[in-house]
């Protein structure tokens, strides 16, 4: 019973967690249609991509526990994608990788869902804007976050068995991408997370 109220909470989580973060984003990213954004714009982005690196470490935990049902856990894989602005992306992180070589942000999700741990819980803390997001030639932003990542691994009897706590840097964009609004299709401002590597 124990168990079955755990899972259902975590679905639960799942869900609220999925839906309030695609409406948040769907909403700031709709209000940025125009061609050139001004400071407060750009400040609203700033805290839409520490979101996305705490939502990032949510996708851990969610894609990771193997008590979850196989299609959520696939959905959110393919959910956490979005949160980057390429899947060229990397990312670094060993104790998921069992190496300290950088993997494309695909197979670090397929690595994710594939741990031989039973559940990795992922939290982001000290989140910072180390570099302010700033305009390129391009007309493109570019900025960077530094944030302290806890991995907590389990087995499937609950224990920890591992903990790593690693200070990050995320690259970030803010680029004009066409996106679809049911029929009609709107260009429109899009804040994601680039490569993740560790810090100092």
């Amino acid at each position: 019973m124990k168990t079955v109220v755990i899972i259902t909470f975590i679905f639960s989580k799942a869900l609220c967690f999925g839906q309030a973060s695609m409406n948040n984003n769907a909403n700031l990213e709709n209000d940025f249609s125009k061609s050139t954004l001004g400071e407060g714009n750009v400040a609203a982005f700033e805290a839409r991509a520490k979101q996305k690196v705490v939502d990032y470490c949510n996708y851990i935990q969610l894609i990771s526990n193997k008590d979850l049902d196989e299609k959520l856990r696939l959905h959110s894989q393919k959910s956490a994608m979005t949160l980057f602005n390429s899947s060229n992306c990397l990312v670094n992180d060993s104790i998921i990788s069992g190496s300290d070589s950088l993997l494309m942000i695909s197979d670090f999700f397929k690595a994710v869902y594939e741990t031989k741990f039973h559940e990795i819980e992922g939290v982001a803390s000290d989140i910072i804007l180390q570099d302010e997001l700033t305009v390129l030639e391009s007309g493109d932003y570019s900025g960077t976050i530094s944030y302290t990542q806890t991995l907590t691994c389990y087995d499937q009897a609950g224990n920890v068995t591992n903990t790593i706590v690693e200070n990050k840097l995320v690259g970030v964009t803010l680029s004009r991408k066409t996106k679809a609004f049911g029929t009609t299709e709107k260009i429109i401002w899009t804040v994601n997370l680039c490569d993740i590597k560790t810090g100092n």
